[in-house]
Parts: structure tokens; C-alpha cells; sequence
């Protein structure tokens, strides 16, 4: 027997057909949309790495592996460099939705033939992120300001009033929890202008947001203050 560094079942090639029509729940494993996970193995040092081989099947009725030239998954991608044999194997690139991921490994010194199975569940990627602008006087510089809770890079197509061609803003490296400023160049009028966001791109997608849709905020303008007269206080 080997042992794995994630929730471990143990099966015999000749139910394999009924694992993946009840993966149990304990061996569930969870990760975001463009994650990367690595996949073990801890134990048995002395099998040989072409031993180890690793599969994802759809989680359907039907399921279908990863590396059946029928399917339309690209070993490629999913298994990171198509190195979907040995100890240590990384799957990245998987579209949200639950998939098998198996492991099948035989021992030949010691006679022994097992199965693996995990239930993975990939989460889509979400996006959070918080726009505010300044509010100044006529005349007076601003900027607006997007605040992001996850790791850069971002790009950020926006819109600002009544503009018809967007602007982009790139926030290039990984930095964490970024907060980006967009200086507003154009000179706006009294009263309150909308900065839309049409579409962020980061380093997993690009999330495209529909007209009703877009974050935004409002780039209040107030007036100059009236001028009034000075007086000086004399001293008595």
C-alpha cells in the first residue's frame, strides 16, 4: 500500500468503473479556477516512476479520461508539461466543474495492483474589487481609485461620462491586494460624472461585464466657492 499527501482511498482496478460513480466525499479536494495542484505520492520509493500513472475524468455519467484522444481535455495543459506519469504530478488549467482524478500504481517486486481516486471540485475564479473616485473643486485634478483583493497583474478597461472610446489602465508584476490610481486627465463638468468599468483582466481570465452590469462610481465635481471680500480685524 502507498500513501498519498491528500485524502486517500484505496480500490482494485476491477471496480474502478464504480469508484468514479460514488467517489466518496472525504476525498474531495477544492481549489480556485488557474490554481495549480500538485498531486504525491509519499511512500513506496523503491516503484519505479513509469508506475505512477495519473488520469482526470470528467465527472458525468459517462466519465471520460483526460488522455482519451476522444476527449476534447489536452494532457498538455491539464497535466502540466503532459508529465502525467510518476510520483509527482501537477494539474493546472481545468475549467470550473467536479472531476475524478485517479492514480494507478503497481508494485511488480511486491504484487500488488492499486487505484486512487480523488473528487476534485474547481471553483471559478471571482473577481473583488472596490472603485472610488475624489470629489475636488472645477478645475482641480482627480483620480479615481480601484482597490483589488487579489494578486496582480491587472488590466482594467474603463470609460469615463459620455466617452465612446474606452481607455486601459495596466498594473503590471504580482503585487498583493493592489490599489491602482487612474488620474481623470480631461477636464469635467459641475456635477457628478460615472467611471465605468467595461472588462479586468488578471492573471487568470478576463471577466467582461455587461452594460448593466459594470462597477462604477460617480466623479463629483463642485464649483469654485464664490469669492467674497477680505476683511482685516484691527486690534483694539
Amino acid at each position: 500500500m502507498y500513501r498519498l499527501k491528500q485524502h486517500i482511498i484505496h480500490f482494485s482496478l476491477a471496480i474502478l468503473l464504480a469508484v468514479l460513480a460514488v467517489a466518496n466525499a472525504s476525498a474531495q479536494i477544492v481549489i480556485q479556477e488557474c490554481d495549480t495542484m500538485t498531486f504525491s505520492v509519499t511512500s513506496r520509493p523503491n516503484i519505479p516512476e513509469t508506475h505512477f500513472v495519473w488520469g482526470i475524468y470528467n465527472a458525468s455519467p459517462g466519465p471520460t479520461d483526460v488522455l482519451d484522444p476522444a476527449t476534447t481535455l489536452d494532457p498538455a495543459l491539464y497535466f502540466v508539461d503532459a508529465q502525467y506519469a510518476g510520483s509527482t504530478v501537477e494539474v493546472t488549467g481545468l475549467a470550473p466543474g467536479k472531476y475524478y482524478v485517479r492514480i494507478h500504481v503497481w508494485d511488480e517486486v511486491s504484487c500488488t495492483d492499486n487505484i486512487e481516486m480523488y473528487l476534485m471540485t474547481v471553483l471559478e475564479s471571482d473577481l473583488d474589487m472596490e472603485v472610488y473616485a475624489d470629489s475636488v473643486c472645477i478645475g482641480d485634478p482627480t483620480n479615481v481609485y480601484i482597490r483589488f483583493a487579489g494578486i496582480g497583474p491587472y488590466t482594467v478597461t474603463y470609460t469615463i461620462g459620455d466617452a465612446v472610446t474606452p481607455s486601459v489602465f495596466n498594473l503590471n508584476g504580482e503585487v498583493v491586494g493592489p490599489e491602482i490610481t487612474i488620474p481623470v486627465m480631461e477636464i469635467l463638468p459641475e456635477g457628478e460624472t460615472t467611471f465605468w468599468v467595461i472588462r479586468v483582466e488578471d492573471g487568470c481570465k478576463a471577466y467582461e461585464y455587461p452594460e448593466s452590469e459594470r462597477p462604477s462610481t460617480g466623479i463629483v465635481i463642485f464649483p469654485k466657492p464664490a469669492q467674497q471680500p477680505i476683511y482685516i480685524k484691527e486690534e483694539n
